[in-house]
């Protein structure tokens, strides 16, 4: 069969690659920083930190224990470690001013510094996958699903342009599982359907955005959503876990 139009083995590493983590210090950042490195030598990894807010210090402190090259959140980090693929996990929780306003600066840099691939950690219930999330919470996050989607949006375009240089890779999470140690990777799935819901663990994402990357499967310039396939929920009519007798109502990718 022949290969698909846009593949990841276009960042087939040989030797190290570099790659740079952007709020490394937040509870999904450590463990896709933890990721990384658990490859050995395939991957220089450098991380941003100060974006969080003082209650994630533990965070702060448990990327701070691993060998991993730290920078200030700032465009200037792009430029300092040349990498060839950035992992955004900006998110609503850490450091001041809006995802999207966050988000913009690290991709103009990426822009400048050309080939990089630049995976943003989106979450369910952005731009269509809204309709995934239950009723009540629809209202509720509907500000910061906003502000993601802006972020999405803003990625795609300059992405868009004319021998930009730059490939993206939008991946949206459902919520993290408070009930799994963050470290559990569990069965994290990836989906083009919008309508997938559930939970998913911060090595969970980590796990998945590895694999996106190595994988030769899986197009770029694409939108996808993320749970875990332990606990997936149904939303509609109302919030209940998948039973053990239905089947999954999305078709999963196999990476």
């Amino acid at each position: 069969s022949s290969p698909p139009t846009v593949a990841v083995t276009t960042r087939a590493v040989s030797g190290s690659s570099n790659v740079l983590v952007l709020e490394g210090d937040s509870r999904v950042g450590v463990e896709v920083v933890k990721r990384f490195l658990a490859q050995g030598d395939e991957w220089n990894v450098s991380a941003t930190v100060g974006g969080s807010n003082g209650k994630a210090k533990r965070y702060a402190d448990a990327l701070g224990a691993l060998p991993v090259d730290l920078h200030d959140a700032s465009s200037e980090a792009v430029a300092n470690t040349s990498p060839g693929v950035i992992v955004s996990c900006i998110d609503a929780d850490g450091g001041c001013g809006t995802v999207h306003e966050r988000s913009r600066v690290f991709v103009d840099a990426a822009l400048e510094e050309g080939g990089v691939t630049y995976v943003f950690i989106s979450s369910i219930g952005a731009g269509e996958s809204s309709d995934a999330l239950p009723g009540p919470a629809k209202e509720t996050m509907k500000p910061i699903m906003s502000d993601k989607y802006l972020a999405e949006q803003y990625l795609q375009s300059r992405s868009g342009e004319t021998a930009s240089g730059l490939e993206h890779l939008i991946v949206r999470c459902a919520p993290l599982n408070d009930l799994l140690d963050d470290s559990e990777v569990g069965k994290p799935t990836l989906t083009d359907s919008h309508m997938a819901y559930g939970w998913i663990t911060p090595a969970g994402i980590g796990d998945l955005v590895h694999n996106c990357l190595a994988s030769d499967k899986l197009a770029l310039q694409s939108t996808y959503s993320a749970v875990d396939a332990n606990t997936i929920f149904i939303t509609n009519p109302f919030l209940r876990p998948l039973e053990s007798h239905e089947s999954v109502p999305f078709d999963s990718i196999v990476l």
